[in-house]
Parts: structure tokens; sequence; C-alpha cells
């Protein structure tokens, strides 16, 4: 077998795979019109809701995040949870003061995910307090420490909405995007949004659940967290590969008028171990959990999780978007050099345009085609950074265990 075979045997699958992922960005991205909202309604009734907060070794700005909660929950049926982990005595205070009920719990002695923990010992607590009849919250939502949530949040989802749907997720805004990771960082989030929960909506597949900022119908949550995968290195996608083989057909909607701001990464001390968690729920999860997901397909007959599979397969964005730009000009330069393609047909040159027309129609749609050309020196640098971490992240060492992301502020 010669060099040149093999060469074909290895990069035609890649090739491929490439040009197929260009293809489905362009897809989704075309498909994630978004469609306008009566922002201007006001709502005043809502079902029982609670709000969970577990918070790991809180930073200044939990005073903040409990803060905007209070605003958002004055006068509405609708309790707070805080659960304190490793956080000084003064947040326990705040927060009592502000008449929440704060518990604090340790899970780091404890094997494996410490926020599966945490979300396992919420739960009981919350079935615990609903049969000794002090609860009963129909949704509950989940906010991270940094999560500084609208106090308009609840005013703009009418009661029909909560009747239709089982869960209802929110818009999460930046804070800040003082640099190129935060800048970055932004981007990716809005990119989720329009490929992930404004297209798979219009396309009538279920939305991608956030790990903040979703309202849950209550025994679907508790239910859905007890099936987690405790070998999984993180939350989300395992959650959500649960909710896709749930005999129960879980109906889904994305609501932007209902919005959260949250710290975006600015440092590449926190970019790296953050995006070690992230590639490592994604591939994870898409090694072992890929035959549950073709089986509920086959099963429940639904094509929701064969879409879900396709997301997780996909290569980390900064990464296909340099590694196919350099393979398409090497793929041009050998068939100028060859007169032939390498691979019979031009699948780089084919999977490069495909992702640029896909980023040029999404950075204008978001009016950021300047900062984007500004910042895209820089991008190379976040791909490598960002292969390293995906490859980091399928290690054995990193199933397991939940990696808490530094926060600066």
């Amino acid at each position: 077998m010669t060099i040149t075979t093999v060469l074909q045997l290895i990069g035609m699958p890649l090739a491929i795979y490439f040009c197929f992922y260009g293809f489905y960005w362009l897809i989704l991205v075309l498909a994630g019109r978004e469609k306008a909202h009566q922002k201007f309604l006001i709502n005043r009734d809502n079902p029982e809701v609670l709000l969970i907060l577990p918070a790991y070794r809180p930073g200044p700005i939990f005073r903040q995040v409990l803060d905007s909660v209070a605003r958002a929950t004055r006068h509405r049926n609708i309790r707070t949870y805080v659960l304190l982990q490793r956080a000084d005595a003064e947040y326990q205070k705040y927060a009592q003061q502000k008449g929440f009920w704060v518990e604090a719990q340790d899970f780091d002695h404890l094997p494996g995910n410490s926020y599966q923990h945490a979300l396992r010992f919420i739960s009981q607590r919350i079935y615990a307090r609903q049969n000794q009849r002090m609860i009963n919250p129909e949704f509950v939502m989940l906010l991270d420490k940094d999560n500084l949530i609208a106090p308009d949040f609840f005013d703009h989802i009418p009661p029909r909405v909560f009747d239709q749907y089982d869960i209802i997720q929110g818009k999460r805004l930046s804070l800040s995007t003082t640099n190129a990771v935060s800048f970055f960082d932004h981007m990716a989030e809005r990119l989720n949004d329009t490929m992930f929960r404004y297209a798979k909506q219009n396309l009538g597949c279920m939305i991608e659940i956030s790990g903040s900022g979703a309202l849950i119908e209550t025994d679907l949550f508790i239910d859905t967290i007890q099936k987690l995968d405790p070998q999984a290195p993180g939350f989300d996608k395992n959650f959500m590969i649960n909710l896709l083989d749930s005999k129960r057909e879980v109906r889904t909607i994305f609501w932007p008028a209902s919005t959260l701001q949250e710290e975006k990464t600015s440092q590449l001390d926190a970019h790296n171990p953050q995006r070690i968690r992230w590639f490592g729920e994604q591939y994870y999860n898409a090694i072992y959990h890929g035959s549950q997901l073709l089986r509920s397909a086959i099963r429940h007959k639904r094509w929701a999780p064969i879409d879900y599979l396709i997301t997780l397969y996909r290569p980390p964005r900064s990464v296909q978007v340099v590694l196919v730009s350099l393979l398409a000009f090497v793929e041009l330069g050998t068939y100028t050099w060859a007169g032939h393609w390498p691979f019979m047909f031009p699948w780089m040159l084919v999977a490069a345009g495909l992702q640029t027309v896909a980023i040029a129609i999404f950075v204008i749609k978001q009016k950021a085609l300047l900062r984007s050309v500004r910042y895209s020196l820089r991008l190379p640098l976040l791909a490598m950074h960002n292969f390293g971490n995906a490859m980091k992240s399928i290690r054995k060492e990193n199933q397991g265990k939940f990696i808490h992301t530094k926060h600066h502020l």
C-alpha cells in the first residue's frame, strides 16, 4: 500500500466529515431566523416556581446575583433555594436576609462529579419538602453563581407558555466582551442560540437546553437528574440525552424575551478549563451515549435523538474554521501543482466555502462583522488551545468530574 493510498484512506473520511459539518452549519444558520416576541406584554401570573442556585465558592458578584433574584421574584409565586458550597459565611447571611431558603453542603469529599452530587442533593430536598407539603413547584430553574437575572424575566412569559411546554429556555447575554477571548465566548453563545435554539425550534426539533436559565417542569427535572451518568464530566448534555430518551416527548421552547446576564471568560486560564469541561461533556456523551440516542430514535420513532447525535459529533467550531481553511489552501495548492484534486473532488474547498458563507451571514446578522475581522488574527491561537482542550477532555482522568470555571467578578 503506497503512502498516497494511505493518505487518501485517512483524508477522504476527514474531508467528507468537514464538508458535511460545513453544510450542517450553513443550514442551521439559515434556519435560525429569529421570530419577534411581544416583549412589551406584562404578565403577572405564573405557576409556583422554585429558583435553584447551587453556588460553589461564589465571588463578589454573588451579592448582585442575589439582589437580581430578589427583584425578579418580588410579588410572585416564586421561591429561591440557595445551596452554598465552600462559601464565606457572609453569603449565607445575605441570602437569608433576602428570605431565601439557604443550606450549606460540601461534596468535594465524594468521588465523582461534584455538580451532579449537588443536583441530586437538591432533588432530594425538593422531593422531601413536597412530601411535607411545604412546597409544590410546577417548575424549577437553575441559575449559575454569576447569573444576573433580568428584573422582568418572568413578566414576558404568558400563562399559556407554562401550560403548553415542559421546558422554557431563557436567553443568556454577556456581561462584557473586553477582549478577543470574551468576544469569541460571547459569539459562541449567540451562535448556539442561532443554530441550536432558533433553528431547531423552527425545524420542529427539541432545542438545546443550557446549564442555566431554563424553566423545567419539576417532576421531569427530578426524574432526569436521577438518570444522569455519574461518569459524564458535566451536566447539561447528559441531561439532554436523558430527556431525549424519555418515553414522553418533551415540549421545549426558546423564549428570548426572558434574559439573564453572565460573565464571559476573558482569560485563557479560565477559558481552557471551561472548554475541557464543555468538550468533555460533548465527546464523552457522543462516544458513550450515541447508541442510547440511536435506540431512543428507533424505539420512540423520533428524529430528535438522531439530530442531537449529529450535534454532539461536530468539531470545535474554532478548530473547524482554522483547520478547514488551511486544508482548503493545501488542497488548492495540490491541484495547482499536480493537476488533479487529491480526493477526486474539492471537498475542503467546498467545506471552506460553506462555512465562510455561514459565518458571513451570522456575523452580519449579529452586527459584529467589524469586531470579528478585528479579532480574527487571534482565532488561530484560540483554535490551537481548543484543539488541545478537546484532546484533554476525553482523557480518563476528566471523566466523572466537574471542572469549575474560574470567575474574575
